[in-house]
């Protein structure tokens, strides 16, 4: 890890395009601005983690969830045959 001491108004550039100023200090804070492309994401680590987590929980789907679904699409039809189709299609996308 890189520690850097930096007085207010002074600044940090990263990577020719990133940019970030000391803008107001404390005993207990330090207030960042960060100049950034548009293509950079910036986040609070915390903002950061609980995206990384709601994406990771976004991305799993039980059969219980699909048998549900599968219900309110089509109350009349075998549920094993619509598991049996997303496992199929599951399973051809990772090859």
């Amino acid at each position: 890890m890189l520690v850097l001491s930096r007085k207010i108004g002074e600044k940090i550039i990263i990577d020719d395009e990133i940019e970030i100023v000391i803008i107001d200090s404390n005993q207990s804070s330090v207030k960042l601005g960060v100049n950034a492309p548009k293509s950079v994401s910036v986040y609070r680590e915390e903002l950061y983690k609980e995206i990384k987590n709601t994406n990771k929980i976004s991305n799993t789907t039980s059969f219980d969830a699909l048998n549900e679904l599968q219900n309110l699409i089509h109350p009349d039809t075998q549920k094993s045959s619509v598991i049996e189709k997303f496992t199929a299609k599951v399973n051809d996308d990772k090859k």
